[in-house]
């Protein structure tokens, strides 16, 4: 990766860490959904920091795989009223971090 690549990469992941405390924050506040926000924070900064210790395309790669698999999971969870709030959020916030995991990468091409 080159340094610039590597800079938006810590970016990335330094975003995906804030975000697991967040997660995490509401989860001990015993907000609506505090265990999924438990778990997701926890998730969160395990993947931020295998991601950011790796620091190879191909686990940027599979962070974005990860991150789209979860929003895809979220969208049943939108069908029930009580947790449609939460599982958009959880859309939204998927489909960004892996637009940004994606970016990191780039093409992918031979240099």
């Amino acid at each position: 990766m080159t340094r610039r690549a590597r800079a938006g990469a810590s970016a990335v992941e330094l975003g995906r860490a804030v975000l697991g405390v967040w997660h995490l924050s509401r989860s001990f506040r015993g907000r609506d959904q505090a265990v999924l926000h438990g778990v997701l924070g926890v998730r969160q900064l395990a993947q931020a920091a295998l991601v950011a210790r790796a620091g190879t395309g191909n686990a940027h790669t599979l962070s974005a795989l990860v991150d789209a698999a979860h929003g895809a999971t979220m969208v049943p969870l939108a069908l029930d009223p009580q947790r449609r709030r939460f599982a958009l959020q959880q859309v939204w916030i998927a489909a960004a971090l892996t637009v940004a995991e994606v970016a990191v990468v780039g093409r992918g091409g031979r240099r």
